[in-house]
């Protein structure tokens, strides 16, 4: 490879604005590549996905084509294997094969945002819905108009109220700004539904501090949020936090329990487990990096958005926050320092001051601090609100479809349409013919094979010799060696008749073994055994 390689990781505002920049600020003689790696092709507007839930906009109306946003970056959409710092690869898992896609860098530019953590919260993975992606805003939607249907087909009044209460957990902006949403959705959709009365909904929002978004606003506005969203109906509990879920319930620490079908989770979030395997420094799970956002103790690896630890310079305290507007500017200087770097130049600092903050609360109304001195609510900041996310807004034909949909929202009545997107299955049958084969020796491990029927033959392969290892038939299963010790496969397997499997993957095995410890230890015992095997031959 004749080309400098960057290799950046993410497609939120930090991966695509450092793209953006790259593209801008990189020119055609410098013999320098770009390329991205993200699980979709398209780049979400994150602050509008609210809307997305209450109906607002259209799903595709926050997204945008990363190739178009970034035409001349080279795009990989995949998922992240592992990233081996030594020999400077990033290994991304397979798609369509199990052969992995290995991508050498010369400078990695780390912004792979947060996750969902629901860790020590008992059944709130099993029985809540975040909220952190279009997919989940989908999801929630969706919830809410069958929970709509149902409650309007049944005439068990027990079983009504459970179907019509809403319950979100956390009061930051996210959650504030969801339940905005949602209590405004039900009790507008509502109205179409002749059989349900409307003070049989119930909405609730669950907030562990004394105040709503009290890190992110003054309390004047705290406060105008909180008496807004109460006299539009919804319950607010502060003070006490979503602790567990059942199917029929959500659970709080003080005991109380609120019967409900629909429990939204916007719980803080975890940092990304291939940052959390990296062996850089670290504070708290977030890349330490220095003012310019080269990552300490590295000359070649950066970092910016959510994952970051940054020095907040222009504060002297602290680090920069996960905020849309500290990522697209930390994006511009990331973008300079890496071309500095690689033509040998001084690196800048990053230096900025929040603007402000704006939280939307449904039907007309929003909250705004601009410059820690400017604070107005209502209408106006409503309107603001939409002004200032409009015009950020990447790309003139997302501009132009935005305004088009919240125009047509303004006129014509919404509708209690679902879209459903069937989820992909945990386990997947899969059929082979005599001869095919299954994976080969060398192939990363993605997958637990059981065979429902058929026969299938594991073989190694050693100086052009075909050494059959043993053969399985109906009821036996193979690929666990891979999986328990995070291995590529270490045999082929062949198909000798026609065989019908059933695959399960990588997550979902480790999920299984976790939570079933008996069926853990026997695939243990198998794995320990057949590895034996293999280093007798």
């Amino acid at each position: 490879m004749s080309k400098k390689r960057i290799v950046i990781l993410g497609g939120g505002f930090a991966g695509v604005y450092t793209a953006l920049y790259l593209e801008k600020f990189i020119k055609p003689s410098d013999e320098i590549e770009v390329a991205l790696v993200n699980r979709e092709n398209y780049f979400v507007y994150q602050p509008m996905l609210p809307e997305v839930v209450g109906g607002s906009l259209d799903i595709l109306d926050t997204v945008s084509s990363i190739r178009k946003l970034a035409p001349k970056t080279r795009l990989f959409i995949r998922e992240i294997d592992h990233v081996d710092l030594k020999q400077k690869q990033v290994i991304l898992s397979p798609q369509f094969s199990h052969k992995p896609l290995t991508l050498t860098y010369d400078h990695l530019v780390i912004a792979l945002g947060n996750v969902t953590d629901f860790r020590g919260m008992v059944g709130i993975h099993e029985h809540a819905l975040p909220f952190k992606n279009l997919a989940d805003a989908l999801v929630i939607r969706n919830r809410i108009i069958e929970a709509l249907e149902g409650a309007s087909a049944s005439d068990d009044p027990g079983w009504r109220r459970q179907l019509l209460t809403f319950v979100v957990g956390g009061g930051g902006f996210s959650g504030t700004e969801v339940v905005a949403e949602i209590n405004d959705l039900v009790r507008k959709l509502a109205k179409q539904y002749p059989r349900i009365n409307k003070d049989e909904i119930s909405v609730h929002l669950i907030h562990s501090k004394d105040r709503l978004m009290e890190r992110e606003l003054s309390e004047s506005l705290s406060l105008y949020a909180q008496k807004i969203l109460q006299k539009r109906g919804v319950n607010i509990h502060f003070g006490v936090r979503l602790q567990a879920a059942t199917p029929n319930e959500a659970i709080l620490d003080n005991g109380e329990k609120i019967q409900t079908k629909t429990i939204v989770s916007t719980v803080p979030s975890s940092p990304n487990p291939i940052v959390e395997s990296l062996d850089i420094p670290q504070i708290k799970g977030h890349i330490e990096t220095d003012s310019t956002l080269l990552v300490k103790d590295s000359d070649h690896l950066w970092c910016a958005g959510d994952c970051s630890a940054i020095p907040n310079v222009a504060t002297g305290k602290g680090y920069c926050p996960p905020t849309a507007q500290f990522a697209i500017r930390e994006a511009k200087v990331l973008a300079k320092n890496i071309v500095a770097q690689i033509k040998g130049k001084e690196r800048k600092e990053f230096k900025f001051k929040a603007l402000g903050m704006m939280g939307a609360l449904g039907h007309h109304s929003a909250v705004a601090e601009l410059f820690g001195k400017i604070k107005f609510s209502g209408l106006l900041a409503w309107m603001f609100w939409r002004m200032v996310y409009w015009v950020k807004l990447p790309g003139a034909s997302r501009k132009v479809k935005v305004a088009l949909s919240w125009l047509i929202e303004s006129m014509i009545p919404q509708e209690a349409v679902q879209l459903k997107i069937s989820p992909s299955q945990g386990i997947a049958k899969l059929h082979f013919e005599p001869g095919e084969i299954v994976f080969h020796e060398g192939d990363i491990g993605d997958y637990l094979y059981i065979i429902v029927d058929g026969e299938v033959e594991v073989y190694q392969e050693r100086d052009s010799q075909k050494n059959v290892v043993s053969t399985l038939g109906a009821g036996s299963y193979f690929g666990e060696m891979a999986l328990m010790n995070q291995r590529t496969r270490s045999a082929t397997i062949s198909c000798t008749k026609p065989t019908n499997l059933l695959a399960l993957r990588k997550s979902d095995f480790g999920m299984l073994i976790s939570s079933f410890a008996p069926l853990g230890e026997s695939i243990q015992a198998t794995e320990k055994t057949r590895r034996e095997e293999l280093e007798n031959r």
